[in-house]
């Protein structure tokens, strides 16, 4: 009888603390989802911080290898003209650069183009001309950028010919002549893949946008 009496009390007492020990446990399932959810709301704060920076390291390393390339380019024309040739046409160049789109830099860019006609800035010059030119003039300036200067980089790493490509196709594409269009967005995407804009940006990507 006396164990019996014993058996009813710890029954008693376990059904009773049965409660405590289950809040207990949805308390602790609570706290652990709570704590999970703040980790993943940090991780994702973190991943934000980043991605920017990991795509601006894309856009350094791109620039880098591109620059190369343009420093390379800029020194054949130093075995073709003299130093004080160079500093003429920089100086000619960067009048452009300080009055864009105005008389006196078209004027000065067109005369640069006439003295130096295969340097490396000239590539340039060429394709600043044809971006502030319209219509067939524009598109004139954009093929001798395609046919004359297509190797021509500029400091950042932009190769004349290939942004040339990009310009030229969207203005085929606005005026509706979609083939031509394409044909010079397969060209980049073919032997161009890693032409770059003046942000450092792929210029494969921007097809992808325009194609949207």
């Amino acid at each position: 009888m006396r164990n019996t009496i014993t058996a009813v009390i710890l029954m008693s007492a376990v059904a009773a603390s049965a409660p405590l020990f289950a809040q207990t446990n949805t308390d602790d399932v609570v706290q652990l989802k709570q704590r999970v959810a703040q980790l993943e709301k940090q991780v994702q704060e973190i991943s934000q911080l980043v991605a920017p920076l990991k795509a601006q390291q894309a856009i350094d390393n791109r620039r880098k290898a591109l620059q190369e390339r343009f420093a390379k380019r800029a020194a054949q024309d130093q075995d073709k003209y003299t130093a004080e040739q160079l500093r003429d046409a920089e100086s000619l160049y960067q009048v452009a650069n300080q009055k864009w789109g105005s008389p006196e830099a078209t004027e000065s860019l067109k005369t640069m183009i006439k003295k130096y006609p295969d340097i490396d800035r000239t590539g340039c010059a060429t394709l600043y001309l044809a971006q502030a030119s319209q219509g067939d003039e524009r598109a004139k300036y954009l093929r001798d950028c395609i046919e004359k200067f297509n190797d021509c980089f500029y400091g950042d790493g932009v190769q004349v010919g290939a942004y040339a490509r990009l310009l030229l196709a969207q203005d085929y594409r606005s005026k509706g002549e979609a083939e031509k269009a394409a044909a010079l967005y397969d060209e980049i995407k073919a032997k161009y893949a890693d032409a770059i804009d003046h942000a450092g940006n792929l210029l494969v990507d921007s097809i992808k946008a325009d194609s949207k």
